[in-house]
């Protein structure tokens, strides 16, 4: 995304933040999410660069030099810019050799590129997870079953680019993969109760063939979230054998607190049975 030089231009600042508070393109985004007018400020990059791109979508096919649209976000108090793909690409990818499902605020439009073969195995943690990535290729091809993986770690290391990397590869196998940016859906689940969109949303979860679940852990705590979404999909992939991938800045030892957030015993102990499906279902790897 280019970045526009507003930081010592105050005056412009003003201007321009006032325009866009005033958008009625961009009013419900506001509202929905309480931006205050000084991360209208902060933000004015990634509001620019939506309203250039807003209507990519809308050109003629043949016309089309990029086929993704711009959708923002808000996360920790900032202006967010991801970008998912037209209408007209994901007819393209239903008729290819996968199907490559992303979440509206999922990932960035750098990481849309990610692959394998560009894959830097600089560190022990990377050279394994290119392995296992090509292990777990190997047999999905001979139909012998296996797990997805647990990546833990610092930011900045590479997890989500690795995930985006092997969401493209298996993508070229027939299969339906799901990659979405974890916090972003927590939060955004109970909207789709008053939406009628709730059960629809955790049945893709639980059927689509790998799924994979960025910045886990990075969400507030929700018990209900906890039990009425993240469970039953985690408990249905885990009875069909369903591959899952978890990228997270927290180490499996510490899952349980997050999960139990100030909760009683009982917390604790439905914490506890989420941390073992997800035990069960992917491999820790440090990367």
């Amino acid at each position: 995304m280019q970045t526009y030089p507003f930081k010592h231009h105050d005056a412009l600042v003003e201007k321009m933040a006032d325009a866009f508070a005033d958008d009625p393109r961009l009013k419900d985004f506001f509202m929905a999410h309480d931006v205050s007018y000084e991360a209208i400020k902060a933000g004015l990059s990634e509001l620019v660069q939506y309203t250039q791109d807003l209507h990519k979508c809308d050109a003629p096919t043949t016309d089309k030099g990029d086929v993704y649209k711009p959708v923002l976000g808000f996360v920790n108090g900032r202006i967010t810019l991801s970008y998912e793909p037209c209408d007209a690409l994901v007819e393209k990818q239903r008729h290819t050799s996968g199907h490559l499902q992303m979440d509206a605020s999922a990932l960035p439009k750098t990481l849309r590129a990610a692959d394998l073969a560009d894959f830097r195995q600089d560190t022990k943690g990377r050279q394994s997870f290119y392995h296992k990535i090509m292990q777990t290729v190997n047999a999905y091809k001979l139909g012998e079953p296996v797990k997805g993986l647990y990546l833990h770690g610092p930011y900045m290391t590479g997890k989500t680019y690795g995930l985006a990397a092997a969401a493209k590869q298996f993508s070229t196998m027939q299969l339906n993969v799901t990659l979405m940016y974890y916090p972003d859906f927590a939060r955004e689940i109970k909207s789709a109760i008053g939406q009628g969109s709730l059960e629809t949303r955790i049945a893709m979860l639980k059927k689509t063939d790998v799924l994979m679940l960025d910045d886990f852990g990075g969400e507030g705590y929700s018990a209900w979230v906890r039990d009425e979404v993240l469970g039953p999909i985690l408990q249905h992939r885990l009875l069909d054998q369903k591959l899952t991938y978890f990228t997270s800045n927290i180490p499996p030892k510490q899952l349980i607190d997050h999960f139990t957030g100030q909760g009683s015993q009982n917390e604790q102990l439905k914490a506890f049975r989420i941390i073992e499906r997800i035990q069960a279902l992917a491999e820790p790897l440090a990367f």
